[in-house]
């Protein structure tokens, strides 16, 4: 599936406009406000996106918020040991490995929401329903100015052919997006075979492999590159706010992903307003805003809840993580 940047772009901003006038985000039913705030944690860096909401639940309920942020390792240990105060009530990373970690290490209560998982995507949440993802990125094949007539390449795979020898940039491999995808060939292919995939594309390289997805971006609108791997919100920020020439993307069958995810505290002192905070951010019009200002898909999709794309697990990023680590230390991909 292609999808243009700009169109995204636009179809995002009239379907929130429309979600808005349609939609208007309820009080929520609450008698009392807590006497201690719903105590949030965050494992991410910018924790602007996931303020602005929360203070707008704060308004709108007079429920307390507070954010306690961190490294997402730290934030997740401390979750884990709960041995710090105040303790948790609610988890939100930016990673499906840290809220997988989190669930895995016994930290996240099940969350009973029928009506909630109803509308969320299998993929998207998790079997035991521990963590539901609040909005996804899909890692996505990027197309240099130099290939804006070039058809749509199918599959990661596809990049490592040999026919492709100096057109490919990447960025690092510990980069959410690139761990994604080889978890994802692990899963669908096999280590071996994931490997030699790996080994393809760095020997298709056109440049020296990037520190960072911004420099990739801006190498494929420089024409330096003809194709790249990145994530979908990385190509739609840069498309939106960079200088250069307008980029499109596809997203490959099957499609790595990573999310932002939320989840309960085992140990959370209110669980009940956790729970309430977490329908409250379902809401069609909040989800939407959030997925916009984090340049990100909503759990929930803009035309309905089918999501068009192709995903067996999130989760299975957390599963291969190691392997895929590994894998890119084997091939000696920095």
């Amino acid at each position: 599936m292609t999808i243009r940047s700009p169109d995204l772009i636009a179809s995002l901003v009239a379907s929130f406009v429309l979600l808005a006038a349609c939609e208007k985000t309820p009080k929520p039913d609450i008698a009392a406000p807590p006497k201690d705030p719903v105590v949030v944690y965050f494992a991410g860096e910018d924790e602007a996106p996931l303020r602005r909401v929360l203070d707008h639940y704060a308004d709108v309920s007079g429920v307390p918020v507070s954010i306690r942020r961190g490294s997402p390792r730290g934030i997740v240990d401390d979750l884990i040991a709960d041995n710090i105060i105040p303790p948790a009530d609610m988890l939100v990373t930016t990673s499906v490995v840290d809220i997988s970690r989190a669930a895995e290490e016994g930290a996240l209560r099940p969350l009973f929401l029928p009506a909630i998982k109803e509308r969320t995507p299998a993929w998207l949440r998790d079997p035991d329903d521990l963590w539901f993802g609040l909005s996804y990125r899909p890692a996505v094949i990027v197309y240099g100015t130099n290939a804006a007539d070039t058809a749509e390449i199918p599959t990661y795979a596809d990049l490592a052919e040999a026919g492709l020898g100096g057109q490919l940039c990447l960025s690092s491999s510990k980069n959410a997006a690139n761990r994604s995808v080889i978890a994802t060939l692990v899963d669908s292919m096999g280590v071996r075979p994931a490997e030699i995939v790996v080994r393809g594309w760095l020997a298709n390289l056109a440049l020296p492999v990037f520190e960072k997805e911004d420099q990739l971006v801006a190498a494929l609108g420089s024409g330096e590159c003809r194709y790249g791997i990145a994530s979908s919100a990385s190509v739609t920020k840069g498309n939106a706010i960079g200088p250069g020439a307008t980029l499109r993307f596809s997203i490959p069958v099957p499609a790595a992903v990573d999310i932002t995810g939320v989840g309960v505290a085992r140990h959370a002192r209110d669980p009940n307003g956790a729970a309430g905070l977490v329908e409250w951010l379902f809401q069609t019009d909040v989800l939407s805003e959030f997925a916009l200002t984090t340049w990100s898909y909503p759990a929930i999709g803009l035309a309905g809840d089918k999501q068009e794309i192709s995903v067996r697990s999130a989760g299975l990023v957390a599963w291969h993580e190691k392997d895929a680590a590994k894998l890119a230390e084997r091939a000696r991909y920095p």
